[in-house]
């Protein structure tokens, strides 16, 4: 008999913050094995109505999970089971299975994978790690129809009995929204991002999780005690008691850094000599927006729009980006909301949507470029939301800006499709705040000619620093020079901030770098006005703000601006925190040795 593994811990990918122990429960769904035959003419008709009925009762299982979360008022997987809803609806997917099987003569679950596996390869060629993921969510839909048609029994969490931590391939977001209703702690899986649908039912349903461990369904049997830290992205297999008694104090630690949080999760965000800081939430998906006030959000700094061009048959009407900004604005209140609109492009995504495939996707046809190319798509998009500006406080952002024609040609189709309402009779905004994304240097180097055209800049340091230093922050060979302090990072943030101000519009940050509160001291004596982050970490950014001086942070960066590398800089910042803000930091330091002890794995007779 094989030896089981003890104290052996995997490290994933962080998808739900928690950590809790308990009993595997083993989800073994290797997928089926695709029958492909050939069929004669008489069978054809017979193989559509077996695929029309068996999308039939997968669409009457999802609705009815539907109204059951609706019921229980969890808003959130409600909205991602109706994205999966979407797909399973979608014509033009089963058309083109369909047309397979006529075409080509071969049985549904032969054409369902084909039909998959093209639209895969589209979603595959994407950058963007969100948009790469809804190919994902593709693919479950297509496997959850295939394991139907060759009668394999999923999972019913009813049957779980006792508390236990559920082990897979993969989830559904359906199967992950399912567990709201059942006995499961948490769960692990072999494959999924942080981005992915299960990630984010599992956030917000609050179950710890785990995801990307690639091999844990090979190394786990049913009842084998397992801990999950969705917060650091590890899974411990049968720990040995030490390792319990570590993660239990971990476990605690963790919760009193709550408890104390939660004193800074209401504003207002100022600094010791009062002053003011917008903390605000960037967001992925309406399903989301629970966390704003949660977490004390003042407001939403950038709303990404792509989720909604995605996992349906059709471009959203104006209809659903009406309803979904006012949604928004009426969730974000009294702060406001920064709608950025279309940021996508680099190749198809869409069936309606067709864009050529690129060499260099980072820079094509995507964003404002794509926009101005297709007015009759982005004007859809702004009639939604300056309809919803009559509902809140919407702002209207404009990405990859990089010269002056770009913003006043936005402008103009703005204006026209303001006209347009007008002469209908539909309320909106006649001032609504337009603002665009600093993130390419020639925006940077225009920044005082650009002040002129918006109502307010906001920094999106991912991108900035990508097209700054020539890097690509995904390829693992370079990812090393992604440095947001390096100094002709801080030039240039400091430049666009000083021209914004001269022309007197307000200055935000948007980028990973906005919610580092290593990078807080830096970014006030900047003169940023407004940060926008992941929800979760504004308590924390908030409480290191309210103890430091902004008059006394300004030398300082002036200081960091006479270095030439970035390791100068962040030495130098490494020891003012050590110096002055010791104290402030201190909950930071506590933090970072708790969520990085190191455990070393090995064998029980070793322990």
């Amino acid at each position: 008999m094989e030896e089981k593994p003890v104290n052996l811990k995997l490290k994933g990918i962080p998808a739900s913050e928690g950590i809790v122990a308990g009993p595997a429960y083993v989800l073994r769904t290797a997928l089926s094995p695709i029958p492909k035959r050939k069929l004669s003419d008489s069978e054809i008709d017979g193989e559509i109505t077996r695929l029309d009925q068996t999308v039939s009762e997968i669409i009457k299982e999802l609705e009815e999970l539907k109204q059951d979360l609706d019921k229980h008022k969890h808003r959130e997987p409600f909205l991602i089971v109706e994205a999966h809803l979407l797909i399973m609806k979608d014509q033009t997917l089963w058309e083109e299975v369909k047309e397979r099987i006529r075409t080509e003569q071969i049985n549904c679950e032969w054409a369902i994978r084909k039909v998959i596996d093209d639209w895969l390869k589209v979603f595959a060629s994407l950058r963007d790690p969100y948009l790469r993921e809804r190919g994902r969510d593709i693919e479950l839909v297509g496997q959850r129809l295939l394991d139907k048609l060759v009668g394999y029994k999923e999972l019913d969490f009813s049957q779980i009995t006792e508390p236990v931590i559920v082990v897979a391939p993969d989830l559904r977001p359906d199967q992950t929204a399912r567990m709201i209703f059942s006995k499961v702690l948490g769960f692990a899986s072999d494959v999924g991002s942080r981005t992915s649908h299960t990630a984010i039912v599992a956030r917000s349903l609050e179950i710890p999780a785990v995801v990307g461990l690639e091999r844990i369904t090979e190394l786990v049997e049913d009842g084998d005690i397992l801990i999950v830290d969705g917060g650091a992205g590890e899974v411990i297999i049968n720990p040995a008691s030490d390792f319990c008694a570590r993660y239990q104090e971990r476990k605690a630690e963790l919760e009193n850094i709550r408890i104390f949080l939660q004193e800074y999760a209401t504003p207002p965000s100022v600094t010791k000599d009062g002053r003011k800081i917008q903390l605000s939430a960037n967001l992925e998906v309406l399903a989301e927006i629970n966390i704003l006030k949660k977490y004390g959000a003042e407001g939403v700094g950038l709303y990404r729009t792509e989720y909604l061009y995605l996992d349906r048959e059709r471009l959203p009407d104006e209809e659903d980006h009406f309803e979904n900004y006012r949604k928004l604005a009426e969730a974000s209140a009294p702060y406001q909301a920064t709608v950025r609109t279309f940021d996508l492009g680099g190749d198809k995504f869409a069936s309606q949507l067709e864009l050529a495939e690129e060499m260099n996707p980072a820079l094509g046809l995507r964003a404002i470029r794509f926009c101005l190319k297709r007015p009759e798509i982005f004007k859809t998009q702004l009639r939604g939301i300056l309809r919803a500006s009559a509902f809140g406080k919407v702002e209207i952002m404009f990405p990859l800006i990089s010269g002056l024609e770009e913003v006043r040609e936005a402008k103009r189709i703005l204006q026209e499709a303001m006209e347009e309402l007008d002469r209908e009779g539909i309320k909106f905004n006649p001032e609504i705040p337009v603002g665009i994304m600093i993130e390419v240097p020639s925006a940077v180097m225009l920044a005082d000619q650009l002040a002129e055209e918006v109502d307010f800049f906001s920094i999106g340091t991912n991108d900035l620093i990508q097209y700054v230093l020539a890097i690509d922050r995904v390829n693992e060979y370079v990812s090393y020079l992604y440095q947001p302090l390096h100094p002709s990072i801080l030039k240039m943030v400091k430049h666009t901030v000083d021209c914004a101000h001269q022309a007197g519009i307000r200055v935000a940050m948007c980028g990973e770098m906005a919610g580092d509160v290593f990078y807080l001291p830096v970014l006030v004596g900047l003169g940023l006005d407004q940060l926008s982050m992941p929800a979760r970490l504004i308590p924390r950014v908030r409480r290191v703000l309210r103890g430091l001086k902004a008059s006394e942070l300004e030398p300082i960066v002036e200081e960091l601006l006479k270095f030439s590398t970035a390791q100068q800089v962040k030495d130098f910042l490494q020891s003012q925190i050590e110096k002055e803000w010791k104290e402030i930091y201190s909950f930071e330091i506590k933090k970072s040795a708790t969520l990085n002890q190191k455990f070393i794995c090995q064998r029980e007779d070793q322990v």
